[in-house]
């Protein structure tokens, strides 16, 4: 990556743009953050490949984080603020809309873009609610596997 632009994006805004898309997924809120517009953070992963990769990279981690937050929503039914792995208390969530951000962009973050006109396959509540039991048990196991070592 290199260090300073013509742009102005320093190390220190890519890094604070990075750090706050890795908390948010929100290129919108990691822009005001690092202090620059949207369009040359754009501009700027376009031109500059290692750039777009350490992009994708907090992208993943953020909907990882998403979907942690989720997991342990679903496995201890909290609804109002919850604790993460940090001091402050995140924010409340919306599962139904965590998990349409999930769907919606999980494919384009792992480079594997929808085709056009692919055809869509709607899960029921009873399927998301499966399969986010299956992944917590997973998580639990794994969990305890860490703790015993």
């Amino acid at each position: 990556m290199q260090n300073v632009k013509a742009s102005g994006w320093t190390s220190k805004k890519r890094q604070t743009f990075l750090d706050t898309l890795a908390v948010t997924c929100n290129v919108h809120i990691a822009c005001a953050e690092a202090g620059m517009s949207r369009s040359s953070v754009y501009h700027l992963r376009r031109r500059d490949p290692e750039f777009a990769e350490l992009w994708r990279q907090a992208l993943l981690m953020g909907y990882d984080r998403l979907e942690e937050r989720l997991l342990r929503r679903a496995g201890a039914g909290i609804n109002d603020v919850e604790f993460g792995g940090g001091d402050a208390p995140e924010e409340p969530l919306d599962p139904d809309l965590a998990l349409s951000l999930l769907r919606a962009h999980r494919p384009t973050v792992e480079g594997r873009r929808k085709r056009p006109g692919g055809e869509i396959h709607r899960i029921s509540r009873e399927e998301v609610q499966a399969a986010l039991a299956k992944r917590l048990d997973a998580l639990e196991k794994r969990l305890k596997a860490e703790q015993g070592k």
